[in-house]
């Protein structure tokens, strides 16, 4: 049996990584929660996830620039990495896609959207 795939859920909303923890465990997954863009780089000096989900709107150092450290660094560029948001205009989505990102999900969405675009990314 191999292992499952790692995903790294970063929100600066506690209930939404529990939400999409649960959604992703169910699937087989193991899931990794972090609630700031620190703590998020504490899991990723760990271990290497198959993807990272990131929150966009987040205190300090938000979302946009997270991903553009994670895709300059050597260790972390082939990270797919899909912004998870409550932003969901064509501006936004094609900012964070020039910032590095593989996907874009706006919130809400359903357990099926959220795994056809870790599916799609390639996990």
């Amino acid at each position: 049996m191999s292992e499952p795939q790692v995903i790294l859920t970063i929100d600066d909303e506690h209930d939404i990584t529990e939400m999409i923890g649960m959604m992703l465990q169910a699937e087989g997954f193991r899931v990794l929660e972090a609630n700031s863009v620190f703590d998020g780089m504490k899991a990723l000096a760990n271990e290497t996830p198959s993807v990272i989900l990131l929150d966009l709107m987040m205190p300090g150092v938000d979302g946009m620039q997270f991903c553009r450290t994670l895709t300059a660094n050597d260790a972390t560029r082939d990270i797919p990495v899909i912004f998870v948001t409550a932003l969901g205009g064509e501006a936004d989505r094609e900012a964070a896609l020039a910032a590095g990102a593989a996907g874009y999900l706006p919130k809400p969405f359903s357990t099926e959207q959220l795994l056809a675009e870790i599916r799609r990314v390639g996990a």
